[in-house]
């Protein structure tokens, strides 16, 4: 399940960079995840519990839904407009830093973690530099952008390890779906324009992005996790990135010079000496990647 997931995962970089040939960035962000919202509502009344809240309790849902949502709602505009000049696998690989940065913000947190974070960084970093800065010390705009949402997904992760057993998995991740997809609507709302052609072209990129990518990744990725060994996790999940790569490559001919593989390889590096040094629960994976 959890391959599955990484697959759905790296194949809607495809899908998003596909999409952003006929919407805007907001646009696309506004339809994919209230999708998700829609493919999502199945599993949440499955899951859920009948039980009675406090009025603090439901303070705790409304606030951990306003601010995982708002940094979703971030960290999602700024993928998909730097995904409008950069490719998926660059996309791919540099959003995974992420996993990286965790356990580097978990520190201002006061949370432990490993020597060894310091060597993924530099690898991190030179990985970085082989496939995103040029020869003339440049770095397309794209790139800086995708760059921005690794940042902002390792804040938004950090606030789903502190609010995700209080609130609930399923719950908080259908409140940050659909502010989202609210906040994406509004802001297209002032800054796009949609017309009927375009939509229709990009059915099938929302569709996989809504569904796919969303709603069934998702799933996958919660059940799988309940019972998977934490390194054998994190290896399966950090091939979302090589996912990526491949699909740029098969469905959108896109392609990589060996400059680019060499970055990509020490990214990849780097996420996967991070992910292994972790010897904690699947639920721990979840609930505290700085630790």
């Amino acid at each position: 399940m959890l391959f599955t997931a990484a697959l759905l995962w790296g194949l809607g970089f495809v899908a998003q960079r596909d999409g952003m040939a006929y919407l805007g960035p907001f646009s696309y962000s506004a339809i994919r995840f209230g999708i998700g919202v829609l493919a999502l509502l199945p599993v949440y009344f499955l899951a859920q519990k009948r039980e009675r809240r406090s009025p603090a309790a439901r303070k705790t849902v409304l606030k951990a839904g306003l601010l995982v949502g708002m940094f979703l709602f971030l960290a999602v505009s700024a993928q998909q407009i730097g995904l409008m000049t950069s490719t998926a696998a660059k996309a791919g690989f540099i959003t995974s830093l992420y996993m990286i940065l965790v356990p580097v913000f978990g520190l201002f947190l006061g949370q432990k973690t490993k020597p060894g974070i310091w060597i993924s960084i530099l690898l991190a970093l030179s990985g970085v530099y082989l496939m995103a800065v040029k020869g003339d010390l440049l770095i397309l705009r794209g790139d800086l952008w995708v760059l921005l949402c690794a940042v902002l997904w390792a804040v938004h992760f950090l606030f789903i390890a502190h609010y995700s057993f209080r609130v609930g998995a399923i719950r908080l991740s259908l409140m940050q779906f659909l502010l989202c997809a609210v906040l994406s609507g509004i802001t297209a709302l002032f800054s796009e324009t949609l017309s009927m052609a375009a939509l229709a072209d990009a059915v099938p990129s929302l569709l996989y992005g809504g569904i796919g990518a969303v709603g069934i990744a998702y799933t996958l990725h919660v059940v799988a996790l309940r019972d998977a060994n934490p390194a054998y996790a994190s290896l399966i999940l950090s091939t979302e990135s090589v996912f990526a790569a491949i699909g740029g490559w098969l469905i959108l001919g896109e392609s990589m010079s060996v400059r680019q593989i060499a970055g990509a390889g020490l990214i990849l590096c780097a996420v996967l000496l991070t992910q292994l040094r972790r010897r904690k629960s699947p639920a721990a994976l979840i609930a505290n990647p700085g630790e």
